[in-house]
């Protein structure tokens, strides 16, 4: 292999490296557990056929086999046998899920995550690029011999770290039906009769629009239930700040009214206590959450923008009838 080819070749093997590792830190973005189970897991991996059960397993594996080929493309042995055709059918399975999403979903795919955005159209260019790319290598390079007990123990170290760091089995805390004890206005708690609790964020347009129908709603009723709002702080603050109190006074403002609320800090995974936005609601219940509640009792609670989004007609209707 002469001078120049070798400097070509290592240069793609190091892009290629850096495309792996940025894959798998962008799925644990911004958290670890948020990153792989509310957007990597949901967002890709169950639209794929793989159940609830079984994501947060093939998440993991997934992680752990990207970083094993990011730092593995970079050693010398067994590169062309093993390494490339690995990353080369990879690459491959997520371009054919992509191609299936290219008619009718222009939202972020979840390749890398929230950290880069992404639609399916998008991702599966970046795939077509990255295949050239590996194609060439395999093309390129010379056939090296190596052992693979190094390579064997090396991925089994790395996905070993994977579960121990992010056990499946922590990756909720909350119990159905807690929501009102994490409220923190005591008087809209002791409430006797009919009420609506609110998980919104306030830079959430699904949120804003499920709050300007309440407030159509209310114009209904004589005595329309007490609302009470908790939002996620994104700053990850445990106190209001000036940024946050202007996101919420112009979630009102488009809203249409103002309500009872507080804030809570977003993702909060470094202690066993239930504080943070995200443990309260993740990863059963997206935004935006609307539940009804006659007193404590939980009558109707609605979730996300898909089959169980909110829904003003039903709410009317349950309201009507009660």
């Amino acid at each position: 292999m002469n001078n120049k080819n070798d400097k070509v070749i290592w240069f793609l093997r190091i892009l290629i490296s850096a495309l792996f590792l940025l894959s798998a830190f962008a799925k644990l973005y911004p958290t670890p557990m948020y990153g792989i189970t509310k957007v990597f897991e949901q967002g890709q991996l169950i639209p794929m056929g793989f159940s609830e059960g079984l994501a947060p397993f093939v998440s993991r594996f997934i992680i752990a086999l990207e970083l094993f080929l990011a730092i593995a493309i970079l050693i010398p042995h067994l590169v062309k046998r093993i390494i490339v055709p690995i990353s080369f059918i990879m690459i491959s399975i997520f371009s054919i899920h992509l191609s299936f999403q290219l008619f009718g979903d222009s939202e972020n795919c979840g390749c890398f995550g929230d950290l880069i955005p992404m639609t399916p159209l998008e991702a599966l260019l970046k795939n077509i690029v990255t295949l050239f790319i590996l194609f060439y290598i395999y093309k390129k390079m010379e056939m090296k011999k190596g052992s693979m007990s190094v390579l064997t123990i090396l991925f089994l170290t790395i996905l070993t770290l994977m579960f121990a760091f992010l056990p499946v089995s922590n990756q909720s805390k909350n119990i159905e039906g807690s929501f009102i004890s994490y409220v923190e206005n005591e008087e809209f708690v002791n409430l006797e009769e009919d009420k609506i609790l609110c998980f919104f964020d306030p830079d959430c347009d699904h949120c804003q629009k499920a709050a300007r129908s309440l407030d159509s709603l209310s114009l209904l009723f004589e005595n329309f239930p007490s609302i009470h709002i908790v939002f996620s702080d994104i700053d990850n603050d445990t106190i209001i700040s000036d940024d946050m109190q202007l996101r919420i006074d112009n979630f009102f403002d488009l809203s249409g009214n103002e309500y009872s609320y507080q804030s809570l800090p977003q993702y909060n995974y470094d202690t066993d206590e239930v504080d943070s936005y995200m443990e309260i609601t993740f990863p059963d219940y997206d935004n935006p959450v609307v539940i009804l509640y006659d007193g404590n009792r939980q009558i109707r609670l609605y979730e996300g923008i898909t089959k169980n989004e909110f829904n003003p007609e039903d709410l009317k209707m349950i309201l009507e009838n009660r």
